[in-house]
């Protein structure tokens, strides 16, 4: 009979045994390495992400100022908020709008802020910058004196529709003058509401400076630039959850506004 060996057997079982241990060792090497790649492509997108955050930050304006929204090399973010040596305070800076170069001082958009306040809360302003928000009447007199502005307000009906109303020469006096508003002709799309305002005393209702015999403020709940009484409702009584919205008229009828921002920019003289 012939003898058999396993010598050649547990050779190539060996071998075998050999192949799978470096098979294993390929299979979790080449695991740990798409883990490191999964590492390093989070690593890279959180990284631009992050890039393109602050890339609008990064030499972030001083100065709110016309035509800083055409520089595409800045990319600033739509708002910007910083200082005024006007004021001495930070406003909010609108930078894509036409250009850019719009200091917001009012805005209402979710009707979390109340509006019906006194003399003094509109003298000194309300709000958050990030929210709803007057900036305050001593504010506007302290910007507009020193410079030509331009008045623009923007608004969204409750139909969806976007439009706009700009006057140049935008002016508001001092306390002494009741904080009395002024400006020019009209331009946009909205129709000229703010026409039968021009040149009216601001009204609150514990300072009826209106020519109605009684206090609009009161009647209308909010404070305003108010004839006898008004053609514009943007600082009534509002809240987004309830059918409580301000509104405009446009020289026709009367439409509802459920959102609204009333801007300023400097005129650039040639």
């Amino acid at each position: 009979m012939a003898k058999v060996t396993f010598k050649p057997f547990l050779l190539a079982m060996m071998e075998i045994m050999f192949v799978v241990a470096q098979a294993k060792d390929i299979a979790e090497s080449l695991s740990d390495l798409e883990r490191t790649l999964a590492e390093i492509s989070a690593f890279l997108s959180k990284a631009n992400e992050t890039h393109a955050q602050l890339k609008g930050y990064q030499g972030q304006p001083t100065t709110c100022e016309r035509g800083m929204g055409d520089d595409v090399t800045k990319s600033y973010p739509r708002y910007v908020i910083m200082s005024h040596d006007g004021p001495k305070r930070q406003i909010l800076c609108d930078t894509h709008t036409d250009g850019g170069g719009w200091i917001v001082f009012q805005r209402r958009a979710t009707g979390d802020v109340d509006f019906y306040r006194d003399w003094t809360s509109y003298r000194e302003g309300f709000g958050s910058l990030t929210g709803d928000f007057w900036m305050g009447n001593e504010a506007l007199y302290n910007i507009t004196d020193k410079d030509p502005y331009e008045l623009r307000i923007d608004m969204r009906m409750d139909n969806g529709r976007e439009v706009f109303a700009r006057y140049p020469d935008f002016r508001i006096e001092d306390e002494a003058n009741k904080y009395r508003i002024q400006f020019g002709s009209y331009s946009g799309t909205a129709g000229d509401g703010m026409a039968y305002h021009n040149k009216m005393f601001f009204s609150t209702f514990d300072r009826d400076n209106d020519l109605y015999p009684d206090s609009c403020a009161v009647i209308r709940h909010g404070a305003w630039w108010y004839n006898s009484c008004d053609y514009v409702r943007l600082t009534t009584e509002w809240a987004a959850t309830e059918i409580k919205l301000g509104a405009w008229y446009d020289g026709m009828a009367w439409h509802q506004v459920s959102f609204s921002e009333m801007k300023m920019r400097r005129i650039q003289l040639v």
